[in-house]
C-alpha cells in the first residue's frame, strides 16, 4: 500500500500566500477608495469656487443695477416735489402747467430686481453644501432673503401710496392732455417752453369740476404725492441702502475667502 505524505509546510504557505493577496487586495479597493473620496472632495472645491466666482459677478452687477434704480427715484421725488410745490391754497394760484409737465416723471415706478443666477442654483442643486465657509454661506442666504422678503413687504406697501396718487390724479386732471405729453417727452419732465401748449389743451379738455370740489380733490392729491415721498425715504430708501452694504460685506468677504478679485 501507498503512503499518502502531509505537508504542513507547504499547505502554511499557500494560507499566507491567500492572505497576502486578500490583504493587497483588500489594499488596492481602500486605496481607491482614498482616491475617488480625495477626487471627489478637489471636484467639489472647484465647483464651489465656480459657485463664489459667479456669485461676486453677480453681486457686481447688481451695484450698477441698483444705482440706476435710485437716480431713477431720486428724479421722481424732484418731479413730486415740483407738482406739490405747483399746488398752493387757491384755485388760482395753482399752477396747472407746471403740474402737467411733471407729473408723469411724480408718478413714475421703479424697482430694482438683483441677479439671482448663481444663488437659483444654490438653491435647486443643493449647492449651499459646498460652501464650507459657514460665514460666506449665511450672508449669501441673507442677502437672499432680504431681497426676497423684507424688500418685497416694502414695494407692497409703496404700491398703495402709488395706487392712492393715481387714483387722485385721474379724478383732478385729464388723461388725454397727460398722454399727449407723454407721447412727447415719457416720463422725463417736459420743457417749460411747452406751456402754451398744454394751456391750448387744457382749454380744450375742460376737466368737469367744480371749484370747491377741484381744491378738495388737489389738497388730497398732494398730501397722496407727499406721503408717497416719504414713503419712499422711510421704506425704499432704507432698504436700497441696507442692499449696497449687504453688496459690499459679501464682495469683500467673497474676495478675501477665496482669493478672489
Amino acid at each position: 500500500n501507498m503512503e499518502v505524505h502531509h505537508h504542513p509546510h507547504t499547505e502554511g504557505k499557500k494560507l499566507k500566500h491567500y492572505l497576502f493577496e486578500f490583504f493587497m487586495l483588500c489594499l488596492a479597493v481602500f486605496c481607491g477608495f482614498l482616491a475617488e473620496n480625495q477626487r471627489e472632495h478637489m471636484v467639489d472645491h472647484q465647483r464651489e469656487k465656480q459657485y463664489m466666482i459667479t456669485m461676486l459677478e453677480d453681486l457686481k452687477a447688481d451695484i450698477p443695477l441698483l444705482d440706476s434704480t435710485v437716480n431713477e427715484w431720486n428724479q421722481v421725488n424732484k418731479s413730486i416735489d415740483s407738482v406739490t410745490d405747483a399746488i398752493t391754497p387757491g384755485l388760482t394760484n395753482v399752477d396747472f402747467k407746471k403740474i402737467y409737465r411733471h407729473i408723469n416723471e411724480a408718478l413714475n415706478y421703479w424697482t430694482f430686481k438683483y441677479n439671482d443666477r448663481t444663488i437659483s442654483q444654490l438653491k435647486n442643486s443643493g449647492g449651499f453644501r459646498l460652501i464650507r465657509n459657514e460665514t460666506v454661506a449665511n450672508k449669501i442666504i441673507s442677502y437672499d432673503q432680504f431681497n426676497n422678503n423684507e424688500m418685497v413687504n416694502i414695494l407692497l406697501q409703496h404700491e398703495k401710496f402709488y395706487e392712492n396718487a393715481t387714483a387722485l390724479r385721474s379724478k383732478i386732471f385729464d388723461e388725454d392732455i397727460i398722454g399727449a405729453i407723454y407721447k412727447l417727452y415719457g416720463n422725463d419732465p417736459a420743457p417749460i417752453s411747452i406751456e402754451p401748449w398744454i394751456d391750448s389743451l387744457m382749454k380744450v379738455n375742460k376737466v368737469p369740476l367744480s371749484e370747491e370740489s377741484q381744491s378738495t380733490l388737489l389738497f388730497q392729491f398732494k398730501n397722496s404725492l407727499l406721503a408717497y415721498e416719504r414713503d419712499y425715504y422711510i421704506g425704499m430708501d432704507w432698504g436700497y441702502k441696507n442692499i449696497y452694504k449687504r453688496i459690499s460685506e459679501l464682495i469683500t468677504l467673497i474676495q478675501k475667502e477665496y482669493n478672489l478679485k
